[in-house]
């Protein structure tokens, strides 16, 4: 985990993108992974665009259901459109840990948060930005906020500079009320 400075110094909503934000942050993905030599395969844009259109924390197991429903649909059509009766298809199955794999990546690219106190992925505020943030939690709404902010990498950088400790991985997450459930 690197100490780079933080973008800005307020709270970003993580769930709130329109699909025109939607389409904007898959197009810079796509691009983010080709300079990186990444391959931005399809499964991983659907799951990206998943979790970008959620409007909530969503965990692993609600996107393979959303994914088998999406598969299942466009099975649906698919013999419809056809005349053959033969080719009447079931869908194959959305496999754990390709999904999981797909996660793993999304992460690495910094695409992608792990809130790992209730086991559900965000969108990242800053995808092309490494930093450190803190997530604001609301226990009544599930509202996931984004905070990068200077005490937030004071504290990384006290970790790894004051005492030695190389930090891999940060989750700093906060749980209570926000601002419209109080």
């Amino acid at each position: 985990m690197s100490t780079h400075s933080s973008i800005c110094a307020h709270l970003h909503d993580v769930q709130d993108f329109t699909p025109s934000d939607v389409s904007e942050r898959l197009v810079a993905a796509k691009a983010q992974c080709r300079s990186s030599g990444a391959r931005f395969t399809p499964l991983r844009q659907q799951i990206y665009q998943l979790v970008l259109e959620a409007n909530k924390p969503v965990g692993a197991y609600d996107l393979i259901t959303q994914l088998q429903q999406m598969r299942l649909a466009e099975s649906e059509v698919e013999n419809k459109t056809s005349s053959n009766q033969a080719s009447n298809q079931t869908p194959k199955n959305v496999a754990p840990p390709t999904v999981y794999r797909s996660l793993e990546f999304l992460l690495s690219e910094g695409l992608i948060h792990q809130l790992t106190s209730i086991n559900a992925y965000v969108p990242c505020c800053h995808p092309r930005a490494q930093h450190t943030a803190a997530f604001l939690i609301c226990a009544q709404c599930q509202r996931v906020q984004e905070c990068s902010s200077l005490p937030v990498q004071e504290m990384m950088s006290f970790a790894e500079q004051d005492v030695g400790f190389m930090v891999e991985r940060s989750v700093i997450e906060l749980s209570g009320r926000c601002q419209a459930c109080q």
